[in-house]
Protein backbone atom coordinates (compact mmCIF):
# COMPACT_ATOMS: atom_id res chain seq x y z
CA UNK A 1 0.00 0.00 0.00
CA UNK A 2 1.43 3.31 -1.04
CA UNK A 3 1.75 5.90 1.72
CA UNK A 4 0.93 9.49 0.78
CA UNK A 5 3.65 11.95 1.70
CA UNK A 6 3.22 15.72 1.44
CA UNK A 7 5.24 17.24 -1.32
CA UNK A 8 8.15 19.33 -0.21
CA UNK A 9 7.86 22.92 -1.39
CA UNK A 10 10.01 23.52 -4.39
CA UNK A 11 11.87 26.64 -5.40
CA UNK A 12 8.83 27.93 -7.24
CA UNK A 13 6.79 28.10 -3.98
CA UNK A 14 9.41 29.72 -1.81
CA UNK A 15 9.73 33.46 -1.24
CA UNK A 16 12.56 35.05 -3.17
CA UNK A 17 15.57 36.11 -1.18
CA UNK A 18 14.97 39.83 -1.75
CA UNK A 19 11.41 39.52 -0.29
CA UNK A 20 12.22 37.49 2.81
CA UNK A 21 11.86 40.57 5.05
CA UNK A 22 8.26 41.35 3.94
CA UNK A 23 6.66 38.72 6.14
CA UNK A 24 4.03 36.11 5.29
CA UNK A 25 0.82 37.76 3.99
CA UNK A 26 -1.25 34.66 4.57
CA UNK A 27 -1.09 34.92 8.35
CA UNK A 28 0.35 37.17 10.97
CA UNK A 29 -0.51 40.09 13.21
CA UNK A 30 -2.34 43.32 12.46
CA UNK A 31 1.04 45.02 12.10
CA UNK A 32 1.99 42.60 9.31
CA UNK A 33 -1.33 43.22 7.54
CA UNK A 34 -0.89 46.99 7.83
CA UNK A 35 2.60 46.79 6.37
CA UNK A 36 1.42 44.56 3.53
CA UNK A 37 -1.61 46.73 2.58
CA UNK A 38 -0.92 50.32 3.68
CA UNK A 39 -3.20 51.86 1.04
CA UNK A 40 -6.18 49.70 1.95
CA UNK A 41 -5.74 50.41 5.66
CA UNK A 42 -5.55 54.17 4.97
CA UNK A 43 -8.76 54.17 2.89
CA UNK A 44 -10.49 52.02 5.52
CA UNK A 45 -9.49 54.51 8.20
CA UNK A 46 -10.81 57.44 6.18
CA UNK A 47 -14.13 55.69 5.61
CA UNK A 48 -14.48 54.90 9.31
CA UNK A 49 -13.67 58.49 10.27
CA UNK A 50 -16.25 59.80 7.76
CA UNK A 51 -18.97 57.52 9.17
CA UNK A 52 -18.19 58.60 12.72
CA UNK A 53 -18.30 62.27 11.68
CA UNK A 54 -21.69 61.85 9.95
CA UNK A 55 -23.12 60.01 12.96
CA UNK A 56 -21.87 62.75 15.28
CA UNK A 57 -23.44 65.45 13.08
CA UNK A 58 -26.79 63.64 13.04
CA UNK A 59 -26.75 63.24 16.82
CA UNK A 60 -25.93 66.95 17.21
CA UNK A 61 -28.78 67.97 14.89
CA UNK A 62 -31.19 65.75 16.78
CA UNK A 63 -30.14 67.27 20.10
CA UNK A 64 -30.59 70.78 18.68
CA UNK A 65 -34.00 69.86 17.26
CA UNK A 66 -35.18 68.40 20.57
CA UNK A 67 -33.92 71.52 22.38
CA UNK A 68 -35.82 73.82 20.01
CA UNK A 69 -38.99 71.78 20.39
CA UNK A 70 -38.68 71.84 24.17
CA UNK A 71 -38.24 75.63 24.15
CA UNK A 72 -41.27 76.14 21.93
CA UNK A 73 -43.44 73.88 24.07
CA UNK A 74 -42.27 75.62 27.23
CA UNK A 75 -43.79 78.88 25.99
CA UNK A 76 -47.15 77.24 25.25
CA UNK A 77 -50.06 76.91 27.59
CA UNK A 78 -51.37 73.46 28.46
CA UNK A 79 -54.29 73.91 26.06
CA UNK A 80 -51.96 74.99 23.23
CA UNK A 81 -49.74 71.94 23.78
CA UNK A 82 -52.71 69.57 23.69
CA UNK A 83 -54.03 71.21 20.52
CA UNK A 84 -50.60 71.03 18.84
CA UNK A 85 -50.20 67.34 19.71
CA UNK A 86 -53.65 66.60 18.31
CA UNK A 87 -52.88 68.43 15.05
CA UNK A 88 -49.54 66.60 14.60
CA UNK A 89 -51.13 63.21 15.27
CA UNK A 90 -54.00 64.00 12.90
CA UNK A 91 -51.64 65.02 10.07
CA UNK A 92 -49.53 61.89 10.54
CA UNK A 93 -52.64 59.72 10.41
CA UNK A 94 -53.81 61.51 7.25
CA UNK A 95 -50.46 60.83 5.56
CA UNK A 96 -50.52 57.15 6.51
CA UNK A 97 -54.07 56.80 5.20
CA UNK A 98 -53.17 58.56 1.94
CA UNK A 99 -50.19 56.27 1.36
CA UNK A 100 -52.14 53.09 2.10
CA UNK A 101 -55.00 54.26 -0.11
CA UNK A 102 -52.55 55.00 -2.94
CA UNK A 103 -51.12 51.48 -2.66
CA UNK A 104 -54.60 49.98 -2.79
CA UNK A 105 -55.69 52.09 -5.75
CA UNK A 106 -52.47 51.37 -7.63
CA UNK A 107 -53.01 47.64 -7.18
CA UNK A 108 -56.58 47.47 -8.44
CA UNK A 109 -56.88 50.42 -10.86
CA UNK A 110 -58.19 49.16 -14.20
CA UNK A 111 -56.91 52.05 -16.29
CA UNK A 112 -53.27 52.51 -17.28
CA UNK A 113 -51.41 54.41 -14.56
CA UNK A 114 -48.00 55.12 -13.00
CA UNK A 115 -46.92 53.98 -9.54
CA UNK A 116 -43.98 55.58 -7.74
CA UNK A 117 -42.45 53.66 -4.84
CA UNK A 118 -40.52 56.25 -2.85
CA UNK A 119 -38.76 53.75 -0.58
CA UNK A 120 -37.37 51.64 -3.45
CA UNK A 121 -36.84 54.58 -5.88
CA UNK A 122 -38.78 52.85 -8.63
CA UNK A 123 -41.61 53.87 -10.95
CA UNK A 124 -43.93 51.36 -12.60
CA UNK A 125 -46.25 51.58 -15.59
CA UNK A 126 -49.09 49.18 -14.76
CA UNK A 127 -52.67 48.30 -15.60
CA UNK A 128 -54.96 46.03 -13.56
CA UNK A 129 -51.97 44.73 -11.60
CA UNK A 130 -49.96 43.86 -14.73
CA UNK A 131 -46.47 45.37 -14.76
CA UNK A 132 -45.66 46.87 -18.16
CA UNK A 133 -42.40 48.68 -17.37
CA UNK A 134 -40.18 49.25 -14.33
CA UNK A 135 -37.98 52.36 -14.14
CA UNK A 136 -35.36 53.62 -11.65
CA UNK A 137 -36.10 57.08 -10.25
CA UNK A 138 -34.09 59.94 -8.74
CA UNK A 139 -35.81 62.36 -6.35
CA UNK A 140 -35.13 66.04 -5.86
CA UNK A 141 -34.55 67.48 -2.38
CA UNK A 142 -37.37 68.67 -0.18
CA UNK A 143 -37.58 72.42 0.44
CA UNK A 144 -38.83 73.75 3.75
CA UNK A 145 -40.27 77.17 4.43
CA UNK A 146 -37.63 79.83 5.08
CA UNK A 147 -37.76 83.47 6.11
CA UNK A 148 -34.86 84.25 3.75
CA UNK A 149 -36.59 82.81 0.68
CA UNK A 150 -39.94 83.55 -0.88
CA UNK A 151 -40.07 80.10 -2.52
CA UNK A 152 -42.87 77.92 -1.16
CA UNK A 153 -42.04 74.62 0.57
CA UNK A 154 -41.83 71.56 -1.68
CA UNK A 155 -41.85 67.86 -0.83
CA UNK A 156 -41.97 64.61 -2.78
CA UNK A 157 -45.68 63.95 -3.48
CA UNK A 158 -47.60 61.36 -1.49
CA UNK A 159 -50.87 59.71 -2.37
CA UNK A 160 -52.73 60.26 -5.66
CA UNK A 161 -51.72 62.78 -8.32
CA UNK A 162 -52.90 63.48 -11.87
CA UNK A 163 -50.92 64.25 -15.04
CA UNK A 164 -51.71 67.86 -15.97
CA UNK A 165 -49.46 68.36 -19.00
CA UNK A 166 -46.94 66.48 -21.15
CA UNK A 167 -43.89 67.32 -23.25
CA UNK A 168 -41.08 65.24 -24.72
CA UNK A 169 -38.88 65.65 -21.64
CA UNK A 170 -41.30 66.54 -18.84
CA UNK A 171 -44.47 65.26 -17.19
CA UNK A 172 -46.25 67.95 -15.17
CA UNK A 173 -48.41 66.78 -12.27
CA UNK A 174 -51.17 68.67 -10.52
CA UNK A 175 -49.69 70.56 -7.61
CA UNK A 176 -46.60 71.62 -9.55
CA UNK A 177 -44.36 68.54 -9.27
CA UNK A 178 -42.50 67.28 -12.37
CA UNK A 179 -41.28 63.96 -13.71
CA UNK A 180 -38.25 64.91 -15.81
CA UNK A 181 -36.13 63.07 -18.35
CA UNK A 182 -32.40 62.86 -17.65
CA UNK A 183 -29.98 64.76 -19.86
CA UNK A 184 -27.75 61.72 -20.36
CA UNK A 185 -28.51 58.15 -21.40
CA UNK A 186 -27.28 56.83 -18.07
CA UNK A 187 -29.50 58.09 -15.24
CA UNK A 188 -26.79 57.67 -12.60
CA UNK A 189 -24.38 59.78 -14.68
CA UNK A 190 -26.74 62.79 -14.70
CA UNK A 191 -25.53 65.09 -11.93
CA UNK A 192 -27.69 68.09 -12.83
CA UNK A 193 -29.98 69.45 -10.13
CA UNK A 194 -33.52 68.15 -9.75
CA UNK A 195 -36.17 70.73 -8.73
CA UNK A 196 -37.34 70.30 -5.12
CA UNK A 197 -40.30 67.96 -4.84
CA UNK A 198 -39.82 66.54 -8.36
CA UNK A 199 -38.28 63.36 -9.76
CA UNK A 200 -36.26 62.19 -12.75
CA UNK A 201 -36.17 59.07 -14.93
CA UNK A 202 -33.85 58.08 -17.78
CA UNK A 203 -34.44 59.56 -21.22
CA UNK A 204 -34.96 56.05 -22.64
CA UNK A 205 -37.70 55.30 -20.11
CA UNK A 206 -39.35 58.64 -20.85
CA UNK A 207 -39.40 57.89 -24.60
CA UNK A 208 -40.74 54.39 -23.96
CA UNK A 209 -43.70 55.40 -21.79
CA UNK A 210 -44.59 58.73 -23.42
CA UNK A 211 -46.87 57.20 -26.14
CA UNK A 212 -48.93 55.58 -23.37
CA UNK A 213 -49.42 58.72 -21.27
CA UNK A 214 -52.14 61.33 -21.49
CA UNK A 215 -53.42 64.24 -19.48
CA UNK A 216 -55.69 63.08 -16.66
CA UNK A 217 -53.83 59.82 -16.07
CA UNK A 218 -53.34 58.89 -12.41
CA UNK A 219 -49.94 58.70 -10.68
CA UNK A 220 -49.82 57.03 -7.27
CA UNK A 221 -47.01 57.85 -4.83
CA UNK A 222 -46.39 55.58 -1.84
Amino acid sequence: MEIFRPKEPGPETRRRAEREGEGDRRRGTWRDFRRAYPGFVFVLGLGLAAMVAVDAWLVLKRVQYNHDVAQLRAHMTEAERERTDAIVESEQNKLRIAIELAKLQAKFAKKLHLNVSIDSSRMYLTREGALLREMPVQFGPERTASDSSAAPPAAVPRGERTIADLSDTKITLDGGAYILASKSRDLTADTSAIPPGSLRISVEDMKAIMPNLSAGMKVYFY
